[in-house]
């Protein structure tokens, strides 16, 4: 008897420190992009279609989302992996690998703006416009491209089956200012910083990883200062991510002029 529970106490331990080890075999990485200078203010859009309802959206612009204190919103952030390489994957991201994306028609603009998704996960497309029409123009490089309709109620669902080598590009042709990206990915180490110009990933697995750092106006932003160097010519820059730490990269200032104004 005291022998069965001398053993049940050694597995015991034995699972609770592999949980601990396994624990510690991830980190996250973390930081806030501030415009360094005057992006100036967002273009009204010249509402040229369905104006009666698309006009009263007050719609600007999307390309460079910027705060009162210059958070810039839109940032892409992921790791870049060769060809034949994938990512291990934290088991906390399991129970979302199958829960759909949605990317919305709302307001005559897409919601959101840009958007991560995983291989095979399911993508679905609404349209939340009453009454309005529109239609779904996704370019991409990897998988096949699509242009579909969208009705209030009858949302299409696709999956990708390859990730995509840069973010591709959406675009509905009825309404020639809506605009939007796709992030697709194998992995789920993906991050868009918000309105207040944050980002965190969450979960990555220990080690040192190339990270690429892509915005719309810009793409890859190459020679951008961070805590500790720059990304290079192609907007990557190798980081490491320390196990049961989060690397903060602090505020990252974006040159005005890099995006172009």
């Amino acid at each position: 008897m005291r022998s069965n529970i001398a053993i049940l106490t050694s597995a015991v331990i034995t699972l609770t420190l592999a949980s601990q080890v396994g624990a510690a075999d991830w980190g996250s990485l973390k930081g806030k992009f501030v415009v360094d200078g005057s992006v100036g203010d967002p273009a009204a859009i010249n509402v040229n279609k369905d104006t009666e309802y698309c006009g009263k959206h007050d719609l600007v612009d999307e390309t460079i989302v910027v705060g009162e204190g210059g958070e810039l919103a839109n940032v892409v952030v992921y790791i870049y992996t060769k060809r034949g390489q994938s990512l291990d994957v934290h088991p906390d991201y399991e129970a979302t690998a199958s829960e759909p994306v949605v990317l919305d028609n709302k307001g005559c603009r897409f919601e959101p703006h840009v958007i991560a998704i995983r291989t095979n996960q399911p993508f679905e497309i609404r349209n939340d416009d009453a009454g309005i029409g529109h239609n779904t123009n996704a370019s991409f490089v990897a998988n096949p491209g699509f242009n579909e309709m969208v009705t209030n109620d009858k949302p299409i669902t696709k999956t990708l089956q390859k990730a995509e080598p840069v973010p591709a590009p959406v675009a509905c042709n009825v309404h020639p200012w809506m605009k939007a990206h796709a992030v697709v990915r194998e992995d789920p180490y993906v991050a868009i910083s918000d309105e207040n110009g944050e980002f965190e990933i969450v979960n990555i697995p220990a080690g040192e990883h190339e990270f690429i750092f892509w915005h719309e106006a810009k793409g890859n932003m190459r020679d951008m200062k961070l805590s500790d160097g720059k990304t290079d010519r192609k907007g990557r820059a190798k980081l490491k991510i320390a196990s049961g730490e989060t690397l903060d990269l602090g505020e990252i200032k974006v040159p005005a002029k890099t995006l172009g104004k």
